[in-house]
């Protein structure tokens, strides 16, 4: 967890030294709380290292994750005298677990006694290699680059009651896999939405995010890895300061 914080650092740096120059009149700050869907693609995870002091090399393919709910809050602000922009930290949570079932190996991955997935793996060469469902954990902390269209402008809503807006910028992933060390990783988000005020503080919004993060983690001697590219269908509320 060490390299966690040390990996999250500059980023929280980051955001509290712009937040510090924007004084509080010059900005519409805004608080966001979401939940909704999570879609991660199929992927392949290798295992490289040592069980029992026995080598283990082998990548494992078309391994499918479940479906997983995703919630979240972001907050940040949008500058008043470029009101086209904004800035925003976001924290989403959502579980893209391993699910039950048989994938193709390849490479040689034995595991006799039950150690990584609580299910006996050997392999050699090419072959069948069936899981159980594994629990997968991803939080992301991530630093926006915003941009919204104001539209229908007017007295009460001089910001524009309709608002598209799109974002993009780095996070830090933590991913906690089921007999696996947490670890942060470096990965990225971007995404776009549609925001409707009911009132010059409150209003709702739809979103679409896509996250990518290179995971890697580690059991002992062994070190687990991954691609997760996911898309996320979001829903929630807004309000405006």
């Amino acid at each position: 967890m060490r390299d966690t914080h040390r990996q999250f650092l500059p980023l929280a740096i980051t955001l509290v030294w712009l937040a510090a120059g924007v004084h509080a009149a010059a900005a519409e700050w805004f608080a966001d709380l979401y939940g909704g869907a999570a879609f991660t693609q199929s992927s392949h995870f290798s295992l490289d290292g040592q069980i029992d002091g026995v080598a283990v090399a082998g990548v494992v393919d078309n391994i499918r994750y479940d479906t997983s709910f995703s919630v979240g809050a972001r907050g940040g602000y949008w500058f008043e005298s470029f009101k086209f922009f904004g800035l925003g930290l976001d924290v989403d949570h959502f579980r893209p677990d391993i699910s039950s079932q048989t994938a193709t190996g390849h490479g040689t991955i034995t595991d006799s006694q039950d150690v990584l997935f609580g299910v006996p793996i050997n392999g050699s060469g090419l072959g069948p290699v069936k899981l159980r469902e594994v629990d997968l954990y991803i939080t992301a902390f991530a630093f926006d680059l915003m941009f919204r269209w104001p539209m229908l402008a007017g007295p009460n809503f001089p910001m524009g009651q309709l608002q598209p807006y799109v974002m993009a910028g780095p996070a830090l992933f933590l991913q906690h896999l089921e007999g696996f060390d947490t670890r942060g990783t470096h990965g990225a988000e971007a995404g776009g939405g549609v925001f409707w005020a009911f009132t010059r503080n409150i209003g709702v919004f739809s979103e679409y995010r896509y996250t990518y993060v290179r995971a890697a983690l580690d059991s002992g001697e062994i070190v687990f890895k991954t691609h997760l590219s996911t898309h996320h269908l979001l829903g929630g509320v807004s309000f405006r300061f």
